[in-house]
């Protein structure tokens, strides 16, 4: 079977972080990149020797003939950057988040369904090694009882980068501490019953606090913390179940108590995103749905949802 053609699209840190894995893979060609900044795509391309090069996404599809696309542009342009790849049939991984909005990820969704792209979003903790490893060692004793997901920034940091435009500034919740919700979402394996929380503008002039009680369809109750007070990024977990509670952090490291003995994690050198894109490509090639524990179209629509139900609690 011929290699995978596969683009780029989004020649920033994380699109590099994406060539940098595909360039591991013996059965993926990289054959274009695409980005409006020229220096960008020139400097992605010179690196990982990629001679197509791209200003539009128009441009790219209209020119090359590909097997998938890995969008990784500001989160902000996600689902711009994506629609045209789906509406044109053209299996696509992109970025988190899919959206700025519950209907911006729903677009998406029912544009893949149409033209039977497949269509994942780049929520790599799913894949995480230390995550998936205590996840499995709780689940072997029954249900997931209680979750706790903590991610925490600084948005004076931020603001004085002025990396980021004030609507996205303002609901920064969904361009990283989104890992958190949906890692949450991702271990409970259930629909969500009730949300609880209380968010607020509370050392800027934008949303930089937000605490969530959420009470899952199988009993599971989940705690997400997301500050933009702090000084720094700090980013952990617990999985609680039957006799059993894994502490995550980092997520470098982490530490689950059972049976009276402790089991040390260590991070194996992996954030997930080898073992997500190898899971994408895979579907790709053999055809077959992204299922979890991938994050799917309705999926990602489901955590929009609850990301949207959450910063409804803006005091």
């Amino acid at each position: 079977m011929a290699n995978l053609r596969v683009a780029v699209i989004g020649c920033g840190g994380r699109g590099r972080g994406h060539m940098q894995v595909l360039a591991k893979f013996e059965d993926t060609d990289l054959v274009a990149v695409c980005d409006l900044v020229e220096s960008a795509r020139n400097s992605a391309g010179d690196t990982f020797n990629v001679s197509k090069r791209y200003d539009t996404i128009e441009a790219l599809l209209d020119n090359e003939t590909l097997d998938a696309v890995f969008v990784a542009t500001p989160a902000h342009l996600n689902a711009e950057a994506s629609a045209p790849c789906l509406e044109r049939g053209v299996n696509t991984l992109l970025e988190k988040p899919p959206g700025m909005s519950v209907e911006e990820t729903i677009n998406l969704r029912d544009t893949a369904k149409k033209t039977g792209a497949k269509g994942m979003v780049g929520w790599n903790r799913r894949f995480h090694p230390i995550i998936v490893e205590a996840t499995q060692r709780v689940k072997e004793r029954g249900n997931v009882t209680q979750l706790v997901g903590e991610f925490h920034k600084s948005i004076t940091r931020l603001a004085q980068s002025r990396r980021f435009p004030e609507h996205l500034m303002d609901n920064m919740f969904l361009e990283t501490p989104i890992h958190a919700l949906d890692t949450i979402r991702a271990i409970a394996e259930s629909d969500v019953q009730e949300v609880h929380s209380v968010v607020q503008r509370s050392i800027s002039d934008y949303k930089d606090v937000h605490a969530a009680l959420i009470l899952f369809e199988n009993g599971c109750v989940a705690q997400l913390i997301a500050n933009y007070t702090t000084d720094a990024r700090l980013e952990r977990y617990e999985i609680h179940g039957r006799d059993i509670s894994a502490y995550l952090e980092g997520v470098s490291h982490g530490t689950i108590f059972c049976d009276g003995t402790q089991h040390k994690l260590t991070e194996p050198g992996s954030s997930g995103s080898v073992e997500q894109n190898r899971y994408f490509l895979d579907c790709v090639k053999s055809d077959t749905p992204v299922s979890h524990p991938a994050a799917n179209l309705d999926e990602a629509v489901k955590t929009m949802q609850l990301a949207a139900d959450i910063l409804s609690g803006l005091r």
